[in-house]
């Protein structure tokens, strides 16, 4: 279409300047002539007006003819040689040129299809060298995929910017397991960013830890946390840095294990060893009450008994070491952090306030002082109980002394009672709290053996408690044994899998002007009862695959079935073979959409005449109250763009062009990935059109006549 409207438009110019020149050659003819030879002129133009008129019509015929013959015969044919050329070189190399034209342009299309033949050749030739090449690299690649999926830990790959680059198969069934329908937007894929699995906030401070081991060059960089998921399962996490050759760090492993079921086995453990405690002490005392009811009744000398007590009143500390050591033996481990104590407390005065309103006065230091903890699960834990206690007494203002005694440090907390005795604490109220799992995280408890902290409750002679002391170690002069965790040089080793996403900047990067090779694509496809949106035709199927880094993730797929709460006609199930009872019974739009939404999220969308897909999530936005915003591309337009010598531009002829293959032509995902294969194969015509960015992309689909189509 817009080679015809410039050659036309030439025609057009060309025939207007001729006509131009020709009359005004008859001008000055005209004033040439006497007055009796013009009105002789004047009256053959009148005795033969019909001729005249009748010859000037069969010129332009003739002449719109010939120019018609040499727009079909030469123009059309050149341009539709350069289109299928560049298809060849860029594309498809199995593409040939079939053209009607006179015998030049038949010998040029020869020509370039022996052209293309060699370099399909060449093609096949240098593809078989880089195979035979890569045998052996890859039996490596599959030998390494085959014992990180056995690891017997889960393992992401993150670039700096917290995209996955590669992760196994206990990470994803760690954060898929038990995971319930309304959390399938916990999506786990190449490209997806790290964030929405873990906590930023905790990862960030993993990553400033690091910088700082980094910066003091000390051998052993990890940073270690423990952290619920949404499963509600809680993970252990391992932080190791990657850096380049330059030393600068350019993306993270996160190494983890679930240990939900160790610190269960902690809480019962505890709880079981507490009860033992108190029924031991129960007998213990009974028992002593006996010998001492027995000695006053048979007066027996208390060198006989002394003995006996003495073994009763050491029975509940060897319980008490026994129970440490039990406890110690199930404890997962977590290397502790060496902390400044004032930018402890200040840190925690600071979250308590801004998260809870609870204001932490700190009357007293130890100036210059550490103290060794894992800092977020230890500043999270102190400050949800600040909260419980503030809850209890009715009073968010809490007092904090630190002083130092040997190789501890002890944090007394204290606090008024505004209504007197009316919100007291008593001392089974604090150890309740011991007990109580905070935001999925662990017990106080569990967490202060974590941190090698212990809790004690000052109590009155009521027991009602007025001051609580953390106690927990300082920093030692000789630190503690941590595994020898340094980090990882990239490029150091093979490229076993495709770590390009290292090089990808998407901090504050404007998506409009992102090349089109580095952009992450969402290609989806609907099926529906009909092609009326409007008029209450619905979606029945919808699926999606991502491409990320030029490539089709073909792990990362979504793909589900729609009830939609009517009929299906006979003439769609003819297309599309989904009937009523495939759908019957599925989950309706309002509950895929939301999911649908989160896979789609920081993407491009990519479909085939998109427009209506679109159109059809469009008309849901009343009632399910999603709305994508995402930038669109439709293949149906880029074609036209990119080819528009070419009448038609449905998805098989485009496939058949391009040389893609479909498979399960008219299902939704069928088409999703049949597109995304088209779209791939753009790409180079697109770059090679000087088409580069996703502006450029958007700005060319405009200009199609397909654009101004409207559902």
């Amino acid at each position: 279409m817009k080679q015809t409207n410039r050659f036309w438009r030439f025609v057009f110019f060309a025939l207007a300047a001729t006509l131009v020149v020709i009359t005004g050659i008859l001008f000055l003819l005209w004033q040439t002539l006497s007055r009796e030879e013009g009105r002789i002129l004047i009256s053959l133009a009148n005795d033969y007006f019909l001729y005249i008129i009748s010859a000037v019509f069969i010129c332009i015929a003739v002449t719109f003819a010939g120019l018609e013959i040499i727009f079909v015969t030469y123009i059309k044919p050149l341009k539709k040689i350069c289109d299928e050329a560049s298809m060849i070189y860029s594309s498809n190399p199995s593409h040939r040129i079939t053209i009607n034209g006179n015998k030049d342009i038949k010998d040029l299309s020869s020509v370039i299809n022996s052209f293309a033949d060699l370099f399909e050749n060449l093609n096949k030739n240098i593809t078989e060298q880089i195979l035979a090449a890569r045998k052996k690299t890859e039996e490596e690649r599959n030998l390494l995929a085959a014992i990180m999926a056995e690891l017997p830990q889960g393992v992401f790959i993150c670039n700096k910017c917290g995209r996955i680059l590669l992760f196994n198969s206990l990470a994803k069934k760690i954060f898929s397991q038990e995971s319930p329908s309304l959390k399938a937007e916990y999506f786990i894929g190449l490209g997806r960013s790290i964030f929405h699995l873990i906590d930023k906030e905790l990862i960030g401070h993993a990553i400033e830890e690091i910088q700082t081991r980094l910066k003091n060059e000390q051998k052993s960089v990890a940073s270690y946390f423990i952290t619920p998921i949404h499963t509600g399962h809680l993970i252990s996490v391992e932080t190791i840095p990657i850096l380049d050759q330059k030393k600068e760090m350019t993306g993270f492993i996160l190494t983890f294990q679930d240990v939900s079921d160790d610190i269960n086995t902690y809480d019962i453990t505890h709880k079981t060893l507490v009860t033992l405690k108190k029924e031991l002490s129960k007998y213990i005392l009974l028992v002593k009450e006996e010998l001492i009811q027995s000695y006053d009744k048979n007066r027996m000398n208390s060198s006989g008994r002394l003995p006996l007590i003495k073994i009763l009143d050491q029975l509940p500390r060897h319980h008490e070491r026994v129970s440490d050591i039990v406890l110690d033996a199930i404890l997962t481990k977590v290397p502790l952090t060496k902390l400044l104590l004032s930018d402890f407390l200040n840190s925690m005065k600071s979250k308590a306030d801004s998260q809870y309103g609870i204001k932490l006065n700190i009357i007293h230091q130890t100036e210059n002082n550490r103290i060794q903890a894992d800092k977020y699960l230890f500043t999270t834990a102190l400050i949800l109980l600040f909260k419980n206690l503030s809850d209890i007494i009715l009073n968010n203002e809490f007092n904090i002394a630190s002083l130092k005694t040997g190789n501890r440090i002890i944090f007394e907390i204290t606090w008024q009672n505004r209504l007197f005795n009316k919100n007291q604490i008593n001392k089974n109220q604090v150890e309740t709290l011991l007990y109580k799992r905070f935001n999925d995280l662990p017990s106080l408890f569990y967490i202060l053996k974590l941190n090698k902290a212990q809790l004690r409750i000052i109590c009155d002679s009521f027991d009602f408690c007025s001051q609580i002391n953390i106690i927990t170690r300082a920093e030692f002069k000789t630190p503690l044994r941590e595994k020898l965790r340094p980090p990882v040089i990239a490029g150091s080793r093979p490229e076993f899998y495709d770590f390009n996403l290292f090089k990808t900047e998407d901090e504050n990067l404007d998506l409009l002007d992102t090349n089109l090779r580095t952009i992450t694509y969402t290609v989806f496809d609907t099926e529906t009862t009909g092609l009326n949106p409007d008029g209450g035709d619905e979606i029945i199927s919808i699926a999606a695959v991502r491409i990320v880094n030029l490539r089709i993730a073909y792990q990362d797929i979504f793909e589900e079935l729609v009830d939609p709460k009517r009929d299906i006609p006979m003439e769609s199930y003819k297309i599309h073979g989904i009937n009523y009872e495939m759908v019957n019974g599925k989950k309706d739009i309002r509950t895929i959409l939301p999911i649908f939404k989160q896979f789609t999220s920081n993407t491009v969308l990519v479909g085939h005449n998109i427009a209506f897909d679109m159109k059809m999530l469009k008309v849901k936005e009343k009632t399910t109250q999603i709305k994508f915003s995402n930038p669109v591309l439709d293949t149906l337009l880029l074609s036209a763009i990119l080819h528009p010598v070419h009448e038609r531009h449905d998805m098989e002829n485009i496939a058949k062009r391009l040389g893609v293959n479909i498979i399960g032509r008219h299902t939704a995902l069928g088409d999703a990935i049949a597109t995304a294969e088209i779209f791939l194969k753009l790409l180079p015509i697109l770059n090679s059109n000087g088409i580069l960015t996703l502006k450029d992309a958007i700005k060319a689909s405009k200009k199609s006549y397909y654009a101004r189509l409207k559902y």
